[in-house]
């Protein structure tokens, strides 16, 4: 049988290698969507089956709704109260370990790996397995666990699944390619159970985000002709609809989805500045370039900033021209 991901068999043996007998912290971005979790609940597993003394996952919010049920068995601690140093750090769907917890990078200065598929990532670990090519982190630990063959629990399928189905967006995204499927198709045949999958993320949505989900699209603004979508989310937004902040993953790609838009993007109103998600049709048009003079980054066509000390009304104008800029140059460059 031929191998997932052969660039990095041999790194991720010397990380079931070095494991053995080790307390290991498996840490996930803030915020966590699907991918993060179930990359994150899976690796666990994974590791316990490598022999390390104790795995425990740390993040510095708990697990969002959606995923309560299939994460079931599995504790999510406090990243920002976890200060056992008899242990290990490994991050997993992270570009930036700051994303984590400040406090837990400044009491875990070393990370012992990293596995990841954000492009704008900057390897700091001692094992680095990042592929940006991968349509999710889920896609790549399975894969690693395929070419490692290891045991695959059913749970540990669903949950691989789940991280894959809700990065692609459904296997819609530009970064789904025919691997994502291969691999989806692995652990379909290997116990996940696509339907009850789908239950899970599609079928038990709250009344709440429903809510949330109007206003965003009553804010929506099209601009530059109709190529770029901006909606806000206001200050007060998730108690006016009785909602939470891990109910805004997915909002943007609602704008996206306008005939004809190019870029879409959610501004979130925050106590301390402004927090953007930003989505592009094609990857050409670089929107982690974007992100980045904003401190973020992410994909080529999906990424992610927050921008400290902006207001909305004020930064909304600035952000709309470096977008229109970004445009006009990305049309130059492939015309």
């Amino acid at each position: 049988m031929s191998q997932f991901f052969p660039a990095f068999v041999d790194s991720f043996n010397e990380l079931l290698t070095l494991v053995k007998d080790k307390k290991i912290a498996v840490v996930g971005h803030m915020r966590p969507d699907g991918d993060c979790i179930g990359s994150q609940f899976a690796l666990a597993e994974f590791l316990r089956q490598a022999g390390a003394k104790d795995v425990v996952c740390l993040n510095q919010n708990p697990v969002p709704y959606l995923y309560e049920n299939l994460g079931a068995g599995e504790k999510m601690l406090s990243a920002e109260d976890f200060t056992d140093k008899s242990y290990e750090i490994i991050t997993v769907d992270c570009a930036d370990y700051k994303r984590t917890n400040l406090t837990l990078c400044e009491r875990f200065p070393n990370v012992l790996a990293c596995i990841d598929h954000h492009a704008s990532n900057a390897p700091s670990a001692k094992i680095n397995i990042i592929d940006s090519k991968a349509s999710a982190t889920a896609e790549l630990i399975a894969g690693l666990a395929f070419d490692a063959n290891l045991k695959f629990s059913e749970r540990v399928c669903n949950l691989l699944y789940t991280g894959i189905v809700m990065d692609t967006r459904q296997f819609t995204t530009t970064s789904t390619r025919a691997l994502t499927f291969e691999i989806a198709t692995a652990l379909v045949k290997a116990g996940a159970d696509a339907p009850q999958v789908a239950v899970e993320l599609y079928q038990r949505e709250r009344f709440g985000k429903l809510r949330l989900m109007a206003e965003y699209l009553q804010s929506l603004k099209l601009h530059f002709n109709g190529r770029i979508c901006i909606g806000i989310l206001p200050a007060g937004i998730y108690e006016k609809t009785d909602s939470e902040k891990a109910d805004s993953d997915g909002l943007v790609d609602l704008a996206r989805s306008v005939n004809g838009v190019d870029i879409a993007v959610l501004l979130e109103d925050l106590a301390h500045g402004v927090k953007g998600s930003l989505r592009a049709k094609d990857a050409k048009y670089a929107v982690n370039e974007i992100a980045s003079k904003f401190g973020g980054g992410g994909h080529l066509a999906a990424a992610g900033f927050t921008a400290e000390g902006e207001k909305i009304e004020t930064f909304y104008p600035k952000l709309l021209e470096i977008i229109e800029n970004s445009l006009k140059q990305k049309d130059k460059f492939n015309s």
